[in-house]
């Protein structure tokens, strides 16, 4: 017996509209958080010069979707006003990352008929996660890019120990990945500038 049809509902998704090479590029918005950024190891991989590593932020969250900055270089836009904190898209915006600008596509948000969504800022009510002197070591390194082999030759460890290194990290932080994990901590204000 075949139950009834469900409507399928598009994916978010940011497309880019800078003439170049990553010109109509669509990156799909699939998960509930991603990471934008030029380092390959990003959910959203944007290879432009002037898109820092780990850039931005964007999750989807009780209907809306949120951007939020990472302490880029280049900074990030919507409609040509420089976010400061988080910020909702709503469809046809127009974000720009250091000198790449995408044009936000929800299709969902016009089947629904929804108003706009007000992004109000909350006190965050996590606690920082503890970290060890040497993960903390660790994290460093991360952020600055280094490799298990040349971590592993700065601290004097093999290199198995600072995978176990990296996996406790990531698992304090609830990240997947290094780039997840260092922008966690940028959220955290684990980094000190």
């Amino acid at each position: 017996m075949v139950g009834p049809a469900k409507r399928l509902t598009p994916l978010p998704m940011l497309v880019v509209t800078t003439d170049g090479p990553l010109s109509g590029r669509v990156m799909v918005l699939d998960a509930d958080e991603l990471v934008l950024g030029r380092r390959s190891t990003c959910d959203l991989v944007l290879d432009d010069p002037h898109v820092s590593r780990a850039h931005a932020t964007i999750r989807r969250q009780a209907g809306a979707v949120l951007i939020q900055d990472l302490k880029s270089t280049g900074g990030t836009f919507i409609n040509g006003e420089q976010i400061e904190g988080s910020a909702a898209l709503k469809h046809g915006d127009i974000v720009r990352f250091g000198q790449v600008e995408a044009r936000f596509e929800d299709r969902s948000s016009s089947l629904s008929g929804d108003d706009d969504t007000d992004v109000v800022e909350l006190e965050s009510a996590v606690d920082k996660p503890i970290l060890s002197p040497r993960q903390n070591q660790v994290l460093g390194y991360l952020k600055d890019g280094l490799t298990n082999p040349e971590i592993a030759a700065e601290l004097g460890v093999t290199e198995r120990t600072v995978k176990a290194h990296c996996q406790e990290v990531f698992d304090r932080l609830g990240a997947r990945n290094r780039t997840a994990a260092v922008a966690a901590a940028m959220n955290l204000g684990l980094f000190d500038d």
